[in-house]
């Protein structure tokens, strides 16, 4: 296809403004034609800082402009659907933030309408595009852990509640606290790395300790707003190919000060990884466990990180649509992400383990 400069816009200005330094970052294949806001004081700050020419405070105008190409969806959780949908219908390729929606009836919405549309769909989990989870992934392929049996993985704030907006803390704008902020994206480096096998079976516990009482949030609300999300959830989930993972993950918790720090260990038969990120470390986060002639070696990797998470993940959505392939961030596993998203928050309620059937 033509190598032309790819016409990008990006809806929403909050989390959007990493997916504008992440275009930014590729100026001989992309041009930052648009951005669009309800906020017209973040609207204007964050065009100015990143010198987008048009902005925008109505995405159907923005879609039905003809000024883009392809759109990068950052806003809250219950609009992926909607506006997700909207820009496929338009004809344009979309990278839309994780979750895939805020519900799993949502994301099979925007299933759908990816199933008709001739634009590419991916979802961004750009925790999977890092150096050392990639490292992680070359090492499965090699062999070197043998059978993977076990995986513990999690993300854990001390404090962390988000304040700002109010919407993370509105269950059905948000679908949910930390699982589904921060959980899903552990849940999916998993998933990748092991290649996505069938969920289960899941077990899932989640708490509200600390946000009911506004304790441990990164800046509270400017006016009081409820709160009706987790701020912790635990899980343990089943499998195929007779793999367990135990999932962990909160906002705020009593823990070392400044805590936030996101972990996968692998477990195998022949060796094992542990990734461990202390505050969004780039370097020294991985240990690799094995033996030789019967002795216990610990390696660690000199992996290091140079660039944005976000960056790695955009670059990815930019040469699928230059090169016509498929994003590998696919809408069937953010939908099969929701259904173990869907299957805790459902097994916490009933106190019970939850079986999850082929068809979800």
């Amino acid at each position: 296809m033509s190598q032309s400069l790819i016409k990008v816009g990006v809806v929403g200005a909050g989390i959007g403004r990493h997916h504008l330094a992440a275009y930014r970052a590729l100026p001989h294949a992309v041009e930052i034609v648009a951005l669009c806001d309800v906020n017209e004081a973040r609207l204007n700050e964050i065009g100015t800082m990143y010198n987008v020419p048009r902005y925008f405070t109505d995405y159907n105008e923005l879609f039905a402009s003809g000024e883009i190409e392809a759109v990068s969806v950052c806003l809250p959780n219950s609009l992926h659907a909607p506006v997700s949908i909207a820009a496929l219908e338009a004809g344009l390729h979309v990278l839309c933030e994780k979750p895939l929606a805020e519900s799993l009836a949502s994301s099979y919405k925007i299933a759908e309408a990816v199933a008709r549309a001739p634009g590419k769909f991916m979802i961004c989990f750009n925790r999977r595009y890092r150096l050392d989870v990639q490292w992680m992934k070359q090492v499965l392929r090699q062999g070197l852990l043998g059978r993977v049996y076990q995986v513990k993985a999690g993300w854990v704030r001390e404090t962390g509640i988000p304040g700002w907006g109010g919407w993370f803390l509105n269950k059905t704008i948000a679908g949910g606290g930390p699982l589904i902020d921060l959980g899903v994206h552990m849940l999916d480096a998993v998933l990748w790395l092991l290649d996505y096998p069938a969920p289960l079976t899941v077990s899932g516990v989640v708490e509200a300790n600390f946000g009911p009482r506004q304790a441990k949030t990164w800046q509270a609300p400017l006016t009081p707003v409820p709160y009706t999300v987790e701020d912790s959830a635990t899980a343990f989930i089943r499998l195929a190919g007779d793999v367990t993972l135990s999932l962990e993950t909160s906002w705020a918790s009593h823990a070392k000060p400044g805590m936030d720090d996101f972990f996968i260990t692998l477990m195998g038969t022949e060796g094992s990884i542990e990734l461990y990120v202390a505050n969004y470390a780039t370097e020294n986060t991985l240990t690799f466990y094995t033996e030789i002639g019967g002795k216990p070696v610990v390696t660690r990797p000199a992996v290091k990180i140079s660039r944005s998470d976000h960056e790695y993940a955009i670059t990815e959505f930019v040469r699928c649509i230059r090169e016509d392939s498929v994003p590998t961030a696919t809408v069937d596993q953010g939908l099969t992400l929701m259904k173990i998203i869907e299957a805790i928050y459902q097994s916490a309620e009933a106190k019970r383990e939850v079986i999850l059937t082929q068809d979800g």
